[in-house]
């Protein structure tokens, strides 16, 4: 149940809420789509605090066009992200909009999931994911099953969350998102972060 709860307080601090956006983007932005387009990959096994005390950790895995992305999302057991827990995937249309006023360097952009997908790894998150009404079939051990109506958990339904209002930046060979909010919700403008995060993923 430790376990479990611990989870659950990461996919609410991560705010894995889906949505749609429209594509295309403004032009003159410090970043361009281009600059986003190809594979983003977690250099090092990442990790986050729980409130508990505890960590959480990750690996992140993106793949943009100049149009939209795809998030493959790991969660694991233990430091060496050698033990997986669950994975999330999303994908959907992106939009770069403006540079950020309060971040240097970066430039907003709202970035929709128009899909997403669990998968549990070990039998305690199936029995999870099953007892939290996640998706519309039984849970089995590496089965990815679409939650895209249902939501997962602290994961909302598509129509739940109409955008995650973010930003980004690119440099070098690294791209920084925003830091997401304490409660993970950027579903509106007012929500958008105002720092990057510590740790960048790097191209592939």
């Amino acid at each position: 149940m430790k376990t479990m709860n611990r989870l659950a307080l990461t996919v609410a601090t991560l705010g894995l809420a889906a949505g749609c956006a429209t594509t295309g983007g403004a032009s003159g932005t410090r970043v361009k789509t281009n600059e986003l387009t190809g594979a983003w990959t977690s250099a090092v096994c990442e990790s986050m605090p729980n409130p508990d005390g505890s960590k959480t950790y990750f690996k992140r895995n993106f793949q943009l066009t100049e149009k939209d992305w795809s998030l493959k999302f790991e969660t694991f057991g233990d430091e060496g992200c050698t033990a997986r827990l669950f994975t999330a995937r999303f994908e959907g249309p992106y939009t770069l909009l403006k540079d950020s006023e309060k971040v240097e360097g970066a430039t907003e952009g709202n970035f929709g999931f128009a899909r997403h997908y669990m998968t549990a790894h070990v039998q305690p998150v199936a029995d999870w994911f099953q007892g939290a009404k996640c998706g519309t079939g039984a849970w089995k051990v590496g089965e990815e099953q679409e939650t895209s109506t249902t939501g997962c958990v602290f994961l909302r339904p598509v129509t739940a969350c109409g955008t995650d209002h973010d930003i980004v930046k690119v440099q070098g060979n690294q791209l920084f998102f925003g830091k997401r909010p304490a409660d993970g919700d950027m579903c509106t403008p007012d929500k958008r972060p105002t720092a990057l995060t510590p740790v960048a993923v790097v191209r592939g």
